[in-house]
């Protein structure tokens, strides 16, 4: 419910009112005298929390233009790696949970001010048909940038007389079945969501049975989530979406692999604990990638609904992971292992959204496929030499 109020009322409101409800919440579970209000109040804090990172991320790749869009969507999962690598610091220091929930939640208030600091998505106003609204978000952009504006409301105009109010409006989630190419995106979507909530969580935990050290763990573990997320930067936006997805994906099924053949005795000890954070760290990036490819591939008006779809998939694999956790070591990381795998082979059937304009409708995020194809054929007649018909043919004696 929460991701279609997130389309209804806006990006902004919804991330600072979620941000709220965290920090409310997690004040709360520090004093609640049962069991039952602790869980209660714990499920709107991870309500809140589920909330704001769709909202949150949706607003930030919006904002964006094309090209920059892996590098914000890279840099937002920087400063959650930085937060669980200050999480170790502080449970490390504040060994009473009760003064850890406050010490984590009373912080969060202050990122409700951000409702008044930053401007709503202009996409998303102008999908909803809020023309001034779009227009002054634009001229400001243009502004802060120091580029000439004088022509956005004539762009703007131009837009949204392009556009269908029966296709941009009155728009559900389950409209998406409407096309079997968007149900065929949606449900490899759903199972690579899961598989990335499942195994990034589940190694997580995985790591932390391997040795008793457990805050070191988080920091290493951190660190090299860090080093996989700066790697994407360089990497997604040069070979596209659907290749490093892949190769992250088949890489952490790799790495696990390598866990389980590599001996329990085998010293020195940390090898095994250094290929299975090998393997979380190719877990998170996929995680990257996959938001970054749910955003790409769904149109405007039902991005967040769709994305709150898919975020509830990678929820239900992260409860499933302790699950898995509670196998024999083997048949634990050979889980995590083979569901990388299978990921990593349904990437084929997923079209490459590089390069591509965020779609506002499902007719316009139904053509990725063709013009993935089309920007193919183009990229190899790009690469054939000019007047090769009359080119002199070589090493022909």
């Amino acid at each position: 419910m929460k991701y279609i109020i997130v389309f209804r009322y806006g990006r902004l409101m919804i991330y600072a009112v979620c941000q709220l409800i965290i920090s409310l919440s997690g004040c709360i579970v520090a004093i609640t005298p049962t069991f039952l209000l602790f869980c209660f109040t714990r499920f709107f804090e991870g309500a809140g929390s589920g909330g704001a990172i769709v909202a949150g991320y949706v607003l930030s790749v919006e904002f964006c233009g094309t090209d920059y869009r892996p590098t914000v969507s890279t840099f937002l999962h920087i400063a959650s790696n930085l937060g669980l690598v200050a999480l170790a610091g502080i449970s490390y220091v504040l060994r009473n949970c009760d003064q850890f929930q406050l010490a984590v939640s009373v912080p969060v208030i202050f990122c409700v001010i951000i409702k008044f600091l930053l401007l709503e998505s202009p996409k998303w106003l102008m999908d909803k048909n809020k023309k001034e609204e779009a227009i002054k978000v634009m001229e400001k952009i243009c502004r802060f940038n120091k580029i000439p504006y004088d022509t956005v409301r004539a762009e703007i105009e131009t837009y949204l007389s392009s556009q269908s109010d029966i296709k941009t409006q009155n728009m559900k989630f389950y409209h998406i079945f409407k096309y079997k190419s968007h149900t065929k995106n949606f449900s490899v979507m759903a199972y690579l969501y899961f598989v990335c909530g499942m195994c990034y969580y589940g190694v997580s935990q995985f790591i932390g049975k391997m040795t008793p050290k457990v805050h070191k763990n988080t920091v290493i573990n951190g660190a090299l989530l860090m080093l996989g997320s700066f790697v994407s930067i360089f990497v997604v936006n040069r070979f596209g979406r659907r290749p490093f997805l892949r190769t992250t994906m088949f890489l952490a099924g790799v790495f696990m692999l390598i866990v389980v053949f590599v001996p329990v005795t085998f010293k020195p000890s940390w090898v095994r604990t250094m290929f299975a954070c090998f393997s979380n760290s190719c877990y998170y990036t996929s995680f990257i990638v996959v938001f970054l490819y749910g955003v790409e591939l769904f149109p405007t008006n039902i991005r967040s609904s769709t994305l709150g779809v898919l975020s509830l998939m990678s929820r239900i694999g992260q409860v499933i992971g302790p699950q898995i956790n509670a196998l024999s070591n083997t048949a634990a990381a050979c889980t995590f292992a083979i569901s990388a795998l299978i990921g990593a082979l349904i990437t084929f059937l997923l079209p490459e959204t590089r390069g591509l304009t965020l779609p506002s409708t499902l007719e316009e995020s139904h053509h990725v496929r063709f013009l993935d194809r089309v920007s193919a054929i183009s990229t190899i007649d790009d690469r054939q030499p000019p007047n090769s018909s009359q080119a002199k043919p070589s090493n022909i004696q």
